[in-house]
């Protein structure tokens, strides 16, 4: 590396853990952080324009977001934001046409080589993505021609690397024999797929893979100054557009989740294919994006602050009438939930199950989700609309779905806020807590989606 962008990479760490350490302080005083976000410059790493684009291709029932922390860490790294893209597909389809989606790709490519003037991309797939992209790779000497690298984290075993493409095979949990001949293989043995797209030892593998060098930080580093927030509402899990439809973008009150005055920062009127953005925010701020179908419930959607520039965010909605697992019981008595976040949830870990509450109740426990069940996804709602909890079982027509559970919540609606805490793995240093109102389940809906870089 260049001895001047290593002086600049050093200094920016370094800046950031002072503004890290103020912040810290700035919190504990109550005042306000916008207004120390004004006051304290928070630098990052200095963009690096000879850097590759990344192209993330996901697995069955997955979406551009699930590579979001890792896109973070690489642009806390120096890479351009808008360099780094996700490939969304028909993910709902186990053996989707393979042909459609290679046309796909080539768009994708060709665009991300023309805004970067460079002449191949990198290409990290996982699980039935990584098979994908291998497959891609594998059909044509012009596409491989096009990329200069490629991951598979938790992927196929081919022979070799695809047509001579240089090949990086992070594994996780399961067979220790795995690998891919020829490529470099790096193992993680007690991750699920889940956590080991997420976490930091795959993202240390794939960034000195991808560059030859040592990453200067695996943190998701504080961005200085305005933020910008993008991606695409579709219709989960086909990943087909969400729009037309209207996009609000609001800033809430952390301590409450409710919108503040003047709160309205954005609105789009989104295109049939869902994309939006760049969106301007401030990276220490709450938002909330509301997606509004006229004669449909609004879809809301809750996220911790951003911290940095993300152009991954994926607002999964549904049409009511084709909702995963049937459906859930609205009512104007209860409020429903879905929470997500990129790794699985486990509730039947005798020490290092995470822990899940809703105004202080504990949802999470081994009947519904097990470490098995590689769950990423928690329905919750008032089956029946009968004011009963029953947290015994889960709820079958969720459970049967892949990456999902659900269990039966009674959360009253009303004039009042919902307390949704995460402490992962049980680590209580690690505990979060995203406030959301009580929106009505007959008119709203609501998602909260958690960050993967709390663990």
């Amino acid at each position: 590396m260049p001895r001047r962008r290593r002086i600049c990479l050093i200094l920016a760490v370094l800046a950031t853990a002072a503004a890290c350490s103020g912040s810290a302080s700035q919190r504990a005083s109550g005042a306000d952080p916008g207004t120390f976000a004004r006051e304290i410059a928070r630098p990052a790493a200095p963009p690096d324009a000879a850097r590759l684009p990344i192209l993330f291709v996901p697995g069955n029932l997955g979406s551009g977001d699930q590579f979001g922390v890792q896109a973070q860490r690489f642009t806390s790294n120096g890479y351009p934001a808008d360099r780094i893209a996700a490939f969304d597909y028909d993910a709902s389809d186990p053996e989707p046409p393979a042909e459609r989606i290679f046309t796909g790709l080539d768009t994708e490519i060709a665009r991300l080589l023309t805004l970067s003037g460079r002449k191949a991309v990198d290409l990290v797939g996982q699980a039935e993505g990584a098979d994908l992209a291998v497959r891609y790779l594998a059909s044509t000497p012009a596409r491989a021609a096009r990329v200069a690298h490629l991951v598979s984290v938790a992927g196929p075993q081919p022979a070799g690397p695809p047509r001579g493409v240089r090949t990086l095979a992070v594994w996780g949990i399961g067979d220790p024999t795995r690998r891919i001949a020829g490529a470099q293989n790096a193992r993680f043995p007690t991750d699920d797929r889940g956590e080991l797209l997420a976490s930091t030892g795959t993202f240390k593998q794939m960034y000195q893979f991808l560059t030859g060098e040592q990453p200067f930080t695996t943190e998701v580093t504080d961005q200085a100054g305005p933020i910008e927030l993008g991606g695409r509402v579709v219709l989960y899990p086909a990943n087909a557009g969400g729009g037309p439809a209207r996009l609000e973008l609001y800033r809430v009150d952390p301590r409450t989740g409710r919108r503040l005055a003047s709160g309205l920062r954005s609105f789009v009127n989104l295109p049939p294919d869902g994309t939006f953005g760049p969106l301007r925010a401030d990276g220490t701020a709450s938002y909330e994006f509301a997606v509004i179908h006229p004669g449909e419930p609004v879809q809301h959607f809750y996220y911790q602050p951003f911290r940095r520039s993300d152009r991954l965010i994926r607002l999964l909605t549904s049409k009511p009438a084709e909702e995963i697992g049937g459906g859930m019981t609205a009512s104007p008595r209860q409020t429903n939930l879905v929470v997500s976040r990129g790794q699985e949830w486990q509730g039947d870990q005798s020490r290092t199950s995470d822990q899940l509450t809703v105004d202080g109740h504990g949802v999470l426990n081994p009947a519904n989700t097990p470490r098995s069940k590689l769950t990423l996804r928690v329905f919750l709602f008032d089956q029946g609309a009968d004011g009963v909890t029953d947290l015994a079982a889960p709820l079958p027509f969720y459970f049967a779905v892949g990456f999902v559970t659900g269990a039966d919540l009674f959360i009253p609606a009303g004039d009042r806020s919902v307390a949704v805490t995460m402490t992962p793995r049980g680590v209580a240093a690690g505990r979060t807590t995203v406030q959301v109102p009580a929106w009505p389940s007959s008119t709203d809906r609501i998602s909260v989606r958690f960050r993967d870089d709390t663990f």
